[in-house]
């Protein structure tokens, strides 16, 4: 029997749990507010970043791959939400789970004109959110730094934005 790596796995476990079939939208999961774990990633162009750094804000956090459809049907709205409400305090944080890193993300990220922080996910940080069950997944945390809302799959803008305009 072959052996994969763990990244191999993980990622074809992600694969057939969220990008095999057309998703249907995906209610929050409930979740009881507890702290966000803070992380220390690099971006898409090696600059570090760390959650805590945008401390006082409102973040959506969204683990995402660019081989994945739904996450890429997002990224339209990632966007429109990131003009609107930026200026008024939420940061949007895109962690790209791809194996590849920055030699398939950074060039996405151009071509898409996402401007919003994205990052180079790894396992650890999948790991101190999750278990992820699939992607997209999308954490909404609130100014004093707790995770108050959990997404699976992709979300209508609606129910998205009514979350974040509560919390602003």
């Amino acid at each position: 029997m072959r052996s994969h790596p763990p990244s191999f796995v993980f990622a074809s476990i992600l694969l057939a749990a969220s990008c095999s079939a057309p998703p249907a939208p995906v209610a929050p999961a409930s979740v009881e507010a507890k702290p966000a774990p803070d992380f220390e990633l690099q971006d898409v162009t090696g600059k570090t970043v760390k959650l805590s750094d945008s401390a006082g804000t409102v973040r959506l956090v969204d683990f995402w791959a660019t081989w994945c459809a739904p996450c890429r049907d997002e990224i339209p709205m990632f966007k429109d939400l990131h003009a609107r409400y930026g200026a008024k305090g939420l940061t949007l944080i895109g962690i790209a789970m791809d194996d590849e890193g920055s030699a398939v993300v950074a060039p996405f990220v151009r071509e898409n004109g996402m401007p919003y922080i994205n990052l180079l996910g790894n396992e650890a940080v999948a790991g101190a959110y999750g278990p992820l069950s699939g992607l997209p997944t999308k954490f909404l945390i609130d100014k004093n730094g707790n995770i108050v809302e959990k997404f699976f799959g992709p979300v209508p803008r609606s129910v998205l934005e009514k979350k974040i305009e509560t919390l602003l």
